[in-house]
């Protein structure tokens, strides 16, 4: 959440645009440079999976969710506007590391989970 009200993406043009914004619009450019907005679909079924006691499931989204995230660094453009003009990204903000930090998080935590659920033994009757 903190990753929405930070500068994500900085363009040529020398404006800044926010996480909200992307993540709000980014889906619009799915076909295009658009894609790691999948990330955050992905994330939320990994807290989803998470939540109903399925860290196995949990762990592989959130793992994919960090690959698709950091996929975002090939991106060179951005849509900066409703009528579909793009520019040049020339940097990253403090939006876009809270962001991958984020499904890092979901992928290490649901790894913890995975190693402390215990095992268990089948009963002997003895």
């Amino acid at each position: 959440m903190i990753s929405l009200i930070l500068p994500t993406v900085f363009t040529k043009k020398g404006s800044e645009v926010y996480g909200l914004t992307l993540f709000l619009f980014g889906w619009t450019d799915l076909t295009g440079d658009g894609t790691s907005w999948l990330a955050n679909p992905i994330l939320l079924f990994s807290w989803v999976f998470l939540l109903v006691k399925q860290p196995k499931i949990a762990a592989f989204l959130g793992l994919l969710s960090v690959a698709v995230a950091l996929y975002y660094v090939t991106e060179t453009e951005i849509i900066v506007d409703e009528a579909g003009h793009k520019y040049p990204i020339t940097g990253f903000g403090l939006g876009y590391y809270v962001w991958i930090a984020s499904c890092v998080t979901m992928f290490i935590g649901s790894l913890l989970l995975l190693k402390s659920k215990p095992e268990t033994q089948p009963v002997s009757k003895d």
